[in-house]
């Protein structure tokens, strides 16, 4: 028995347990395939990774305001009279030419043959009772000058007899808020606020208004002139220039020449003694020569030859 279980026992130790020589105890319980399963599961793992994309690409808007455009550069040449501007690119050299020429100081304006350029004319015209008979040709030069005026610039227009008026205003009937007298000055009377005056553009219904009130407005008793100086020179901005036209028929007309001094600023007046007295000349000539204007008198001789043209003118048309 013994010898036996020797024999069986060496048969049992010499033969092997499984085919897999290599197994070891730590593999008990797992099935054959699994190493196998395993290896598949790398290698499926390695081809994806090898399939994403090794760059990340964004997408980004851009607003308007970032997207390059062509540059146009403008080149100032000239300011006078014209500036031209040259945008330069693929198209070729452009120049374009824009005239500034009225811009400029060429509101050009002609009154009892004095001339002048300027963007603001006011005119201080004496239509006091003294005018009486040598109105006739006033209104027709005055009448003329606004007509003649260009579209550009401003204009304004006032009248004075004992009052100082805007033209286009009722003269008898703003007569009686006023008060005073030649030697001692008018003045409005308490709880009256004139119309003062204002720039109004050069356009043909502005003229036409203006010249119908040139036409019609009557002659009015006083003659101070000082108010319409100082309404001048509170508009803003002050005239550039000023037509002033007078008889110089008054004892208080030239106390105004201090107001003036005082007031002008860079204004320049024009003044016309028409008809007017021998003593006018002087002090109408130093309110020309203080302010850089010119003086100009017109005799009353030249006033009645002026007077037979515009009848006979009249008679022709």
């Amino acid at each position: 028995m013994v010898l036996t279980f020797s024999v069986f026992w060496n048969m049992m130790m010499g033969l092997p347990l499984s085919d897999d020589g290599g197994s070891d105890f730590s593999d008990a319980g797992q099935p054959t395939t699994a190493p196998k399963k395993q290896e598949q599961k790398v290698r499926l793992m390695q081809r994806q990774k090898q399939a994403k994309p090794s760059q990340k690409f964004t997408f980004q808007a851009k607003a308007i305001s970032e997207i390059s455009a062509p540059v146009v550069d403008i080149e100032t040449k000239s300011l006078n009279p014209a500036i031209a501007m040259s945008p330069m690119g693929n198209m070729g050299d452009v120049s374009v030419n824009v005239d500034m020429s009225v811009l400029n100081k060429a509101f050009a304006s002609n009154f009892m043959g004095i001339k002048s350029k300027a963007n603001k004319i006011l005119f201080i015209i004496d239509y006091s009772a003294s005018m009486n008979g040598r109105d006739k040709v006033m209104r027709s030069e005055l009448t003329k000058a606004i007509e003649k005026l260009p579209a550009v610039g401003s204009v304004s227009v006032i009248f004075f007899s004992g009052p100082t008026w805007v033209a286009g205003e009722d003269a008898k009937a703003l007569h009686k808020n006023w008060s005073g007298s030649n030697n001692g000055g008018w003045k409005p009377i308490d709880g009256y606020n004139p119309v003062r005056p204002k720039w109004l553009p050069v356009t043909p219904s502005v003229k036409k208004k203006l010249a119908k009130s040139v036409r019609e407005t009557p002659l009015t008793l006083g003659t101070v002139w000082d108010n319409s100086f100082e309404w001048a020179f509170y508009m803003n901005p002050k005239p550039d220039v000023i037509y002033f036209m007078t008889d110089g028929n008054s004892n208080k007309n030239f106390q105004g020449i201090d107001l003036i001094k005082q007031k002008k600023g860079k204004t320049k007046i024009y003044t016309i003694g028409y008809g007017a007295p021998a003593g006018a000349k002087l002090p109408l000539e130093e309110i020309a020569a203080m302010t850089g204007g010119k003086s100009k008198f017109v005799e009353m001789d030249e006033i009645r030859m002026m007077e037979k043209e515009i009848d006979e003118n009249r008679q022709v048309n």
